[in-house]
């Protein structure tokens, strides 16, 4: 007989490759347009995405935890790394919203 499967470390690691996308979008966009608003846009529209991505993420994990897909401390410490995620994902848009070109 087979159990269920559980999600494992992807809850935790997703968080962080949202992070991770939207790091290095803004970093893109800095280097292709430095100093400039198609910078600041592109950041800002990263950081609109990386916020829907982490808030879907988050409903998702809360889902899998109601279904029992996610064990305790699993879902402890994937809603522990959504947090630290978009607290660096809006603190990464920051220069883009104090330093306009």
């Amino acid at each position: 007989m087979t159990g269920r499967r559980r999600s494992g470390w992807w809850p935790i690691l997703a968080a962080f490759t949202i992070w991770l996308a939207h790091f290095l979008a803004c970093w893109a966009a800095s280097e292709v347009w430095p100093h400039r608003w198609p910078a600041n846009a592109a950041a800002w529209g990263a950081t609109a995405a990386a916020l829907l991505a982490l808030a879907l993420h988050f409903a998702r994990v809360r889902a899998q935890r109601g279904a029992g897909e996610v064990s305790g401390w699993h879902h402890r410490f994937a809603r522990g790394a959504i947090a630290v995620a978009t607290a660096a994902v809006l603190f990464g848009a920051l220069p883009s919203v104090v330093f306009l070109p």
